[in-house]
């Protein structure tokens, strides 16, 4: 029964990891193929119309853009860095600085600014070729491809005595307004509120054609992400996706499901998302949100591009969210990172200053197992954050979270070490009972002959004082733990960039000297070659088997899904190894040693007393 213990722990935990590779982890893009699939039960890529109560004017047959100026006003706030042009009005280029907690922001490099907004193509070598993809808060008039261009190409006039250099310090508030009239009736305002020290904005648009609004959509995206890495990967280079809120229910779109866009095509293949609340961009730690003052159709399209990164090709997925909005009505834009905790503090201030009800938190995806992930994330993300305000290191921070874990666990494993060894206890008697079973048969004993009932009603009471399958119960309620801590720490922008000791400068990144999986896969072993084995001889195959448990399995483990992993995962696994292995020398101390090869608790002669009663002594699972 030790050996099933050992192996269903194992078991275990290498289903949590498979399930979370190749379910719970998003979807690696696929490096060579133009554009995937259409995924079974989505909806075909079709170019659907904004709905709209007014009739859109007739598309223009002379307009030509117009030319301001060319001016670039960069705007300043304590927590981020953009870039406007009035060429279109539009965002060229934004920079994150800060946590709100202060805690400065670097590209994955460790170097360079983080990037997370461009108009061009991921960030290659120098010199590599590059494609325009265009740029944020780009308007689209559906139908209507030369009042589109007309709108993204020509220069506004950027009203009121406005800098290059527009600082906005904490508390306050600025206004950036591009505006633009023209001979054939069209009045075009595009409006940004800024406010400092925040991560949310305004963005309003207003067009109109001799007074009559015209219905318009702006665009998010389409490059939004850290710029500096070549790959995505499994944990926290994860593959950008698509957000669409619809009836409170987030769903998050890979740029893979979306059908690609032909170079040189003359319209792009949307795929529609009807009544949308909000919508957002995504990559694993950061998001560009918009909430437009009402729900409506939100477009996805898609282009791809191809860049030279660190001396090879390496081809990306762009997609573009159109949003339907209303004319001279706000709609609220964040861009900043997915922190859990500062997510809901915005939407408690959307709700307070806005009257809006939504959940900005819905930007974290836990996947199909977000049922039991997401209840355990507050107490898990409090207990971080406490421990960190004590240690001041987000890895001593882990470290004591897993051993507090584990001792709110410890009852459990307790559970789980009597159980499995009172079967083991009784696993002599079983087999006797087995054994004389098997007599009866061959002697053609009926069912209802008194001999065999008798053995039936001995079987029955030894397997409820014995149950082994109770012992597996314990390591089932441990599971959800295990899970939501390893996501929660996966996802945690807190860990991006936090040193730990040494070597070890980033929590997010992998051990560059590749210590920590080593460690690992020794506590491992450890944890393995210490879970007590029954006594007597023991079978070949079952000796074969320990040996593949204690020594191929924790090494594949370690090689498979740690050797790359984050640091900060492979802490909190280490932990939790370091801190089993000593309550398991506790446990194997408290429990009473094994019977010796050849006795059986509970058979005839150690249950039949001298009085001629039948006494039944309990399994006590402290020695006496």
């Amino acid at each position: 029964m030790e050996k099933s213990r050992v192996a269903l722990a194992f078991a275990l935990s290498l289903a949590v990891m498979l399930v979370w590779q190749y379910f719970f982890a998003p979807p690696l893009p696929p490096p060579g193929d133009a554009a995937a699939p259409p995924a079974a039960g989505r909806p075909a890529a079709s170019e659907v119309p904004v709905t709209t109560s007014q009739a859109s004017p007739a598309a223009p047959s002379d307009l030509t853009p117009a030319d301001a100026p060319a001016r670039d006003i960069t705007v300043e706030t304590p927590l981020w860095r953009a870039t406007f042009s009035n060429r279109g009005g539009v965002l060229t280029r934004f920079v994150l600085k800060a946590l709100p907690n202060g805690r400065a922001l670097r590209a994955s490099d460790g170097k360079s600014e983080l990037e997370v907004l461009t108009t061009t193509s991921r960030r290659g070598d120098p010199g590599a070729p590059t494609t325009e993809l265009g740029a944020a808060f780009e308007l689209i008039a559906a139908g209507q491809d030369e009042l589109t261009a007309f709108l993204n190409q020509s220069r506004y006039q950027v009203e009121g005595a406005v800098a290059e250099e527009l600082s906005v310090g904490e508390g306050e508030t600025a206004t950036l307004t591009f505006g633009l009239s023209t001979a054939q009736g069209y009045q075009i305002v595009k409006q940004y509120v800024i406010r400092g020290g925040r991560y949310d904005f305004d963005f309003l648009a207003d067009v109109k054609k001799d007074g009559a609004p015209v219905p318009v959509m702006f665009r998010l995206g389409p490059n939004f992400g850290d710029q500096v890495f070549a790959e995505y990967d499994g944990y926290t280079h994860t593959p950008p996706h698509a957000v669409t809120v619809i009836g409170g229910n987030a769903t998050f779109t890979p740029f893979t499901s979306v059908d690609v866009t032909p170079p040189g095509a003359a319209k792009p293949a949307y795929l529609a998302k009807p009544g949308t609340a909000w919508c957002a961009l995504t990559d694993h730690y950061f998001a560009f949100t918009a909430i437009p003052p009402q729900p409506g159709t939100v477009q996805l399209s898609r282009r791809d591009a191809v860049t030279r990164f660190q001396g090879r090709d390496v081809k990306r997925e762009y997609v573009f969210l159109d949003v339907p909005t209303v004319n001279a009505a706000a709609n609220i834009i964040y861009i900043g990172p997915k922190d859990r905790t500062y997510l809901a503090s915005v939407s408690r201030l959307l709700k307070t200053e806005r009257n809006l009800d939504v959940d900005l938190r819905e930007l974290n995806d836990y996947g199909w197992l977000a049922f039991f992930v997401r209840p355990l994330i507050p107490a898990l993300d409090w207990l971080l954050r406490f421990f960190y305000a004590q240690t001041q290191n987000y890895g001593w921070a882990i470290v004591l979270l897993t051993f507090v874990v584990n001792m709110l666990l410890f009852p459990l494993r307790w559970k789980t070490a009597v159980s499995f060894r009172k079967a083991a206890v009784h696993a002599p008697r079983h087999r006797e009972l087995a054994e004389r079973l098997k007599q009866l048969q061959a002697q053609k004993v009926k069912m209802d002959d008194p001999r065999m009932l008798e053995l039936q009603r001995e079987q029955i009471q030894l397997m409820k004082e014995s149950l082994p399958i109770m012992g597996c119960l314990p390591i089932l309620l441990q599971l959800p733990i295990f899970v939501a801590i390893y996501v929660y720490l996966q996802l945690s922008i807190d860990l991006r960039q936090a040193p730990f000791i040494g070597w070890l400068t980033d929590l997010s990144m992998p051990d560059p000297w590749h210590v920590l999986p080593v460690v690992l896969c020794v506590t491992q072993i450890g944890q393995s070659y210490l879970m007590p084995q029954p006594p007597g001889p023991e079978d070949p195959a079952l000796a074969m088997q320990r040996k593949i448990i204690v020594w191929v399995m924790p090494i594949l483990f370690a090689a498979l899904f740690f050797w790359s992993a984050p640091s900060g995962l492979v802490v909190y696994w280490m932990a939790g190894n370091i801190i089993g292995i000593t309550q398991q020398l506790i446990i194997n101390r408290m429990l009473p040693p094994l019977p010796v090869a050849g006795t059986s608790p509970g058979s005839a002669a150690d249950t039949s007393a001298a009085d001629g009663k039948d006494k039944k002594k309990k399994f006590n699972p402290r020695p006496a």
